[in-house]
This record gives C-alpha cells, structure tokens and sequence, in this order.
C-alpha cells in the first residue's frame, strides 16, 4: 500500500498508512529478523513490533514477534502508524485479522516513504529474496509512477504466490475496502468469465435460410476456470430467459486459463423470418461478477416474395478498370408496384457494407442501377466477392433480393 487513503505529508494518512504484507508460502518456519526492505532510494531493517498501543484496537495481533509461521501472514506498518498527533483523519483505518504477526522498520517511514511507482526489494542475510514492481526492469514503466491518480486507497496484490514478479502478475485490489492487509489477497479465486460479443455470418438471411453464430468469450479473472457451461438460444417470447425449444447450442466448459479468449462458432440452418432475439449465456457457480455473463443479439431476417424474386444481375463479374469492357455492374429491379422505397446495399463476405448505391423513394417500378465498383468512400473495391441487397418497401410488403458478383482484374 503506497498511496492511502487521505492526504500526505508528515501526521497525515498517506504517510502513517503504508503498509506492505509479506507472506511465507514454504512449508518452514522464516526468522524475518535482520532482512531488510528496500525501495532503491532508502533501505530498512525489518524489526518487530513493540509498540503496545497498538493492541487497544487491535487487541489479539501478534507483537514482539519476528517468526513468521508456514502459510501464514506478516505485516510491516509505517512506524508512525499509531502516533498520538495522527492528523487528517483515517486514524488506524486497517482491518487486521486475529493472529496477524506486526512487523515494522527501525526508521521513520518505510523506505523513504512510499511513492506509486516505487519498487520493492525484501532480501535475508542469505540473499534470500522478493520484490515487487519488477525492480530489475526498469524498462517496463511498472508500477506506473501516475497510479496514485486514480486509484487512491488501493493496494497492489500478487496474483500468484508462485509466479515471478512480472506485471501480469500483480493487480490492483478488487476489495470494498481497497485493501486486505494480513489476510487473503482479494483476487485470489476471483474468477469471471465474460461474454464479450456475437457476430455472425452472412448478415444478410433469407427465409428457411442458415448463418454461422460466433460468440467471443473470455476469461477476466485470475484463476483457470473448471465447470462451466455456455449456451445459446433464440428467445421466441422476449422474456430474456431460455424457455422450452428455444436452445440454440450448448457447450459444456472446458479448462478456461486466465486472459485467455476464444471464439465458439455453429451453424443455425432454417431460420424463421422476423427478428430474432439471440441470447449467448455462460453459467459457472464460482463466477463472481455476473454483469458480464450474458449478451443479446437481434438478427433480422426479411420476408421475400418468390413471385417477384426476379433475376437481379445479367452479369455476375465486372472488371472496374476503365478499359471500356465490363466497367459496371449492372443491377436491375422490376416490380409490379410503383413509388416504393428502394434500397440496394453492396457487402463484402464478412457481412461489412461496402456501399450504398441507393436509399430512397422513386417513381417508377423498373429500372437498372450501376455499381463502378468504388465504396463509400470513392476508393475502388478490392478483387473478391461482394453480396448485393436488394430491398423494396411499399405500404402493402416489402420484398428483399439478394445476388453475389465478383469485381476482378484483368491481367495485361
């Protein structure tokens, strides 16, 4: 804990409040006594705890004491932190649990007093050690020296107790408080997996038709996640719950490794016409931030009439490269109404648009429409296959078409 709660200067919280925590995860008992504590501006001795005061609000720690049992927890407290003249408020603000062993250093402050961006070295006579803040790395910019900003009354905390001291390997605690000195780190077992969004492919749908859903989920948290499951369904009432034959797909959890994200891909064949509500939904018992368990998609598929569905394109390859020969795509529409809405959308295959040829009412019911093969943007289209779509809206229906060309180039 380098930057508490409250203001700095000398009495005030930021600097009576530091604190760092140790903890002996061997199976032997460690003599703290005569290790020093360094953050590379100024070095400490670490010394018991003697001031007796501290056991008025804290009356079943552990003073006097440098032996740190296995698998237990030590806390080395800024030497001030029980001064009498204590200024600016948050007067002892820890929570320390019974049994924790009190530590501090034989100075004024610890260090030379904390700054965010100071690393830490803890080192015995023997050259025992451990570090925080990636001391010899000091390329890395870690800590970052504006952590104190934003993030005032947060500690840093080790993800692991067995990996090295690298940035992936610390996090800032997600604890109410900010902190939990002498007791278990608050990322330890925090696990979430998270939805993070649903694409799918073609975006343009016919009736009775099929698209490929791909759903990206991740892991947030800190540990490997075991035991899960995740599922998808079309949500036919709109009550944002599954209901009965409504289930998409499901799949049960495989081991899920922390920072890790991966794509679920299936295929939905003879979708209905209308829209579509598509939930994607990951259940797991030790999840422990369910904001982000769950994600809606609407996927729209509109109503073609088969008795106007007329061939839309008379060639399906165009060469855009002004030689005289195949220079456009032609598109044409004939329908039996007049002065409905027309609308023609070029796509590339991942569902993108492309262009928008045109989007409006016009007078007649016939006509050709011509695509030069230039996007939104006035820049030629690359070679590939692109998804025309066609859409024809009157008061009475509307009728969608939808036809696939190839833009090439010729070779000289």
């Amino acid at each position: 804990m380098a930057n508490p709660r409250g203001t700095s200067g000398s009495g005030y919280p930021e600097d009576r409040n530091e604190f760092v925590e140790l903890y002996n995860n061997s199976n032997e008992i460690i003599n703290i006594k005569d290790w020093h504590l360094t953050d590379f501006d100024a070095t400490d001795n670490i010394i018991p705890w003697t001031d007796s005061t501290l056991l008025i609000k804290y009356p079943n720690v552990l003073i006097n004491e440098s032996l740190i049992p296995p698998t237990n927890y030590a806390l080395i407290l800024d030497p001030e932190y029980t001064i009498s003249n204590a200024q600016g408020g948050e007067i002892q603000p820890y929570s320390f649990p019974d049994n924790l062993i009190i530590l501090t250093v034989g100075n004024t402050t610890i260090g030379d007093e904390l700054s965010t961006n100071d690393p830490l070295l803890v080192y015995s006579p023997q050259c025992d050690s451990s570090s925080f803040g990636t001391p010899f790395d000091n390329t890395d910019g870690f800590p970052p020296i504006d952590y104190g900003s934003t993030n005032d009354g947060l500690s840093w905390e080790r993800i692991s107790f067995w990996a090295i001291d690298t940035i992936g390997n610390w996090f800032r605690s997600l604890d109410s408080f900010g902190s939990t000195p002498g007791r278990e780190n608050s990322i330890y077992n925090y696990y979430d997996l998270s939805v993070d969004s649903i694409n799918y492919t073609p975006t343009l749908i016919s009736p009775n038709g099929q698209t490929t859903i791909s759903v990206k989920i991740s892991n947030r948290g800190f540990e490997t996640a075991h035991y899960w499951e995740f599922f998808v369904f079309d949500d036919k009432n709109n009550n944002n719950i599954e209901d009965a034959n409504e289930r998409l797909y499901y799949q049960y959890g495989f081991p899920f490794s922390r920072n890790q994200d991966t794509l679920i891909n299936f295929s939905w064949d003879s979708i209905s016409a209308g829209q579509h509500s598509i939930w994607a939904v990951i259940n797991f018992a030790d999840d422990r931030n369910l904001a982000n368990n769950k994600l809606s998609k609407i996927i729209n598929v509109s109503s073609i009439d088969t008795n106007h569905h007329n061939q839309i394109l008379d060639k399906t390859v165009f060469s855009p490269d002004n030689d005289g020969i195949d220079d456009s795509l032609s598109i044409n529409y004939n329908f039996a109404e007049a002065k409905g809405r027309l609308k023609i959308l070029i796509f590339d295959l991942n569902g993108k648009k492309v262009r928008e040829l045109i989007n409006e009412k016009i007078a007649g019911n016939s006509g050709t429409i011509f695509w030069n093969g230039k996007n939104d943007n006035n820049q030629i289209s690359s070679i590939g296959i692109y998804i025309i779509y066609l859409e024809y809206k009157t008061s009475k229906k509307t009728i969608t078409q939808k036809a696939s060309a190839i833009l090439a180039k010729k070779f000289k």
